[in-house]
């Protein structure tokens, strides 16, 4: 990814709730707490999943599209969203997705001790 936001991004960032942009920049940019990021900031004794029994790397791309633990949660991501929904951009770009990213990321309690419960609605515009 590039170092600059996209437009896309800029533009779904605004219509998002602090949390939620909060969450979509530390994905975008590698620094999810996911053990990857974790052992990098010394926070974790290893990169890997603990999910996977320590075979994986636990970087976003693991977490998102790889983990086997959270299969049935991507089953019903790539339901709503077809094969776009196995693209880290699309996933984090589009407005379209956000709803069913956000579920996903809820369903799988993987970030809800740093996160807790994520809205999913967006905020009203006033």
């Amino acid at each position: 990814m590039s170092d600059l936001p996209s437009k896309a991004f800029l533009d779904l960032a605004g219509s998002l709730y602090k949390k939620q942009a909060g969450l979509y920049i530390q994905l975008r940019t590698g620094h999810a707490p996911l053990n990857h990021h974790l052992h990098r900031i010394k926070k974790a004794d290893s990169p890997t999943c603990l999910q996977c029994n320590n075979a994986a790397i636990e970087n976003v791309h693991h977490y998102l599209f790889q983990c086997p633990r959270y299969a049935r949660e991507r089953h019903v991501l790539h339901m709503a969203l077809g094969r776009k929904a196995t693209q880290t951009t699309y996933l984090l770009n589009s407005p379209e997705a956000r709803t069913h990213t956000l579920r996903y990321i809820n369903t799988t309690k993987r970030l809800h001790m740093t996160f807790g419960e994520i809205p999913i609605t967006p905020p009203v515009q006033e």
